[in-house]
């Protein structure tokens, strides 16, 4: 995971073709803090005058929550401008209707080519099982998706 992050932090300062970073696998392995500590350092890098919204970290459970109410798509369309994104535990709502698979994969769409990190507690198979235009996207090309594959921090 560290080496991961490290390539995907090296092309971002390189300003590299743009890439995505995707650390997927078990509660409580530090994908979250990895991903923060990217997003923190990147975030003041990049330009951010062509966006309406303050940038954040997006939760995505809670995101989809605000966006079932209405209250945040015009957030979610500055997102899909934004220079550099981090979406954490995408795949962990409740979502029987798909409405959380399709709004994910539409602003996934639109972030091809821009600096993206992705957290998830599932595996790339069972992302697939959610939408396997997400789980192509996560692989493709110059993406780095790594499987963190450890025990829970707590458990240890």
């Amino acid at each position: 995971m560290v080496d991961g992050c490290w390539q995907w932090a090296t092309a971002f300062r390189k300003q590299e073709s743009p890439r995505w970073l995707s650390l997927i696998g078990n509660s409580g392995t530090g994908k979250t803090h990895c991903a923060r500590k990217l997003w923190n350092w990147g975030r003041p890098q990049m330009k951010w005058d062509k966006c309406s919204y303050i940038p954040g970290v997006i939760y995505w459970p809670d995101f989809i929550q605000q966006l079932r109410t209405g209250e945040s798509f015009p957030y979610r369309n500055d997102m899909k401008r934004w220079p550099v994104l981090l979406l954490d535990d995408i795949g962990s709502e409740r979502d029987p209707s798909g409405f959380a698979a399709e709004e994910l994969n539409t602003l996934l769409g639109c972030r091809m080519d821009k600096w993206t990190i992705i957290t998830s507690n599932l595996d790339i198979a069972t992302l697939r099982k959610v939408d396997a235009r997400i789980a192509s996207r996560m692989i493709r090309g110059r993406n780095i998706c790594i499987g963190v594959n450890t025990v829970d921090f707590s458990e240890r």
